[in-house]
């Protein structure tokens, strides 16, 4: 991303930020992601290209700030006083409530975009890239035969795999039985 998010945005650059973002949005729930155009997201934000370009390299960078925004209403990131045996469900339980919120768009876009399409890929990877991480720094000192990378992927695949099935498949589920199915997936 061109635009550097570690410091203090403007509010200029907040609503650009957000009118790109609500455009992608948008976006998504009329049509494929690889038939939105830059000119499309544009138009809509009401922005020139230029102007999008000062923000972003492409429409993929700006799909991953979408996710980078769904991360932060997600909250994962506020895992540090969470137990690590409580990890998991935390994890599970902060996606599933950012991404239950926006249960209407990922419908859509799961309807305007084959489940194995690169945009449905790009959500499921990113949010499991994310999971690894906090898994792999909270269990970093617990003692395991098994590699701590392998673990964090083995927890975080889990969690994602339910998450898709819920949210992208169409299989409708709540927190409580998601958490059921987690547990179950991960004793086998």
């Amino acid at each position: 991303m061109k635009y550097d998010l570690t410091k203090k945005a403007t509010r200029g650059a907040q609503r650009t930020l957000m009118a790109f973002s609500d455009a992608m949005y948008k976006l998504l729930e009329e049509k494929s992601y690889d038939d939105i155009s830059i000119n499309e997201i544009c138009q809509i934000s009401n922005f020139p290209r230029a102007t999008f370009y000062n923000y972003f390299e492409d429409k993929k960078d700006l799909l991953n700030y979408c996710w980078l925004l769904f991360k932060k209403e997600s909250k994962i990131e506020q895992y540090q006083n969470v137990a690590s045996d409580d990890l998991q469900e935390y994890l599970l339980s902060q996606i599933f409530e950012a991404m239950d919120r926006h249960r209407e768009l990922l419908t859509k876009l799961a309807k305007n975009n084959a489940e194995n399409s690169s945009i449905v890929s790009s959500i499921y990877e990113y949010f499991k890239n994310e999971a690894i991480i906090i898994l792999k720094e909270h269990l970093k000192n617990q003692p395991s035969k098994v590699p701590l990378e392998l673990i964090a992927e083995h927890y975080s695949n889990t969690i994602l795999l339910v998450l898709r099935w819920i949210f992208i498949e169409g299989h409708p589920l709540t927190k409580r039985e998601a958490m059921e199915y987690v547990d179950e997936l991960l004793k086998n």
